[in-house]
């Protein structure tokens, strides 16, 4: 990793904490965490994946838009245009600093469910999807010029790619469905927290797609930002 990619890996932490990022993210770990508390034993045993599956995906879309929002609105984004900073910089701190937080919230989460059957799974499938939706975000966020009109804008292209996942639910489930990559990330998710019981194929096949998925969506964020940026 480049000198310029830490650099703006410790100007994205600084900027998260500034903004109260991180104080708006412990409130959310708390309410999952007082939920599965108070709840866990009434609760579908799907829940938790659930609530794993979409976290990743609010941090990595709806966090990622809200910051480049901000350094757009500072003027950030402009200096870095005429500046060394290239676009795998610019995405490596993105990319290092949410999908960190998103496997923290993770590792906090891990203690309140009551079964976790493959650990490495669960940590790999919450890496793979964060970076799928930071990497999808960047994109739609260079489409806004604030920080509401992100959020709220942007609920209509994260609404489709979430949605299908619910089918991963479906049992006997058709291992066809797989190729929908929010399938295969909650699938994986599912047979992680031990709610469902899996063969190497229903393992092998949503790994690939959830892999390829989140190659191709950095490969966008990398196109979208060498347009920003001018490198």
């Amino acid at each position: 990793m480049s000198d310029r990619a830490i650099a703006l890996i410790r100007h994205d932490v600084r900027l998260q904490y500034r903004y109260g990022i991180y104080a708006a993210y412990a409130v959310i770990v708390a309410l999952y965490v007082t939920v599965l508390l108070l709840l866990g034993g009434a609760l579908p045993p799907w829940v938790p994946a659930l609530i794993i599956f979409t976290d990743p995906a609010a941090v990595g879309f709806f966090f990622l838009g809200a910051l480049m929002m901000l350094e757009k609105a500072e003027g950030v984004r402009t200096a870095l245009a005429a500046s060394p900073v290239s676009a795998v910089d610019y995405l490596a701190g993105k990319m290092f600093t949410l999908v960190g937080l998103s496997l923290t919230s993770c590792l906090l989460l891990v203690p309140f469910i009551h079964q976790v059957a493959n650990p490495a799974l669960l940590l790999v499938t919450v890496a793979l999807t964060a970076v799928q939706y930071v990497g999808i975000g960047v994109p739609i966020a260079l489409r806004f010029r604030t920080v509401n009109g992100y959020l709220i804008g942007s609920a209509g292209f994260l609404t489709p790619l979430i949605a299908p996942g619910f089918l991963a639910l479906l049992e006997p489930f058709p291992l066809w469905l797989a190729v929908i990559p929010a399938v295969s990330q909650l699938r994986l998710l599912l047979m992680a927290t031990g709610v469902v019981s899996s063969t190497t194929a229903e393992v092998t096949i949503p790994m690939i797609v959830a892999t390829l998925a989140a190659v191709g969506a950095v490969a966008l964020a990398h196109h979208a930002l060498r347009g920003e940026l001018g490198k």
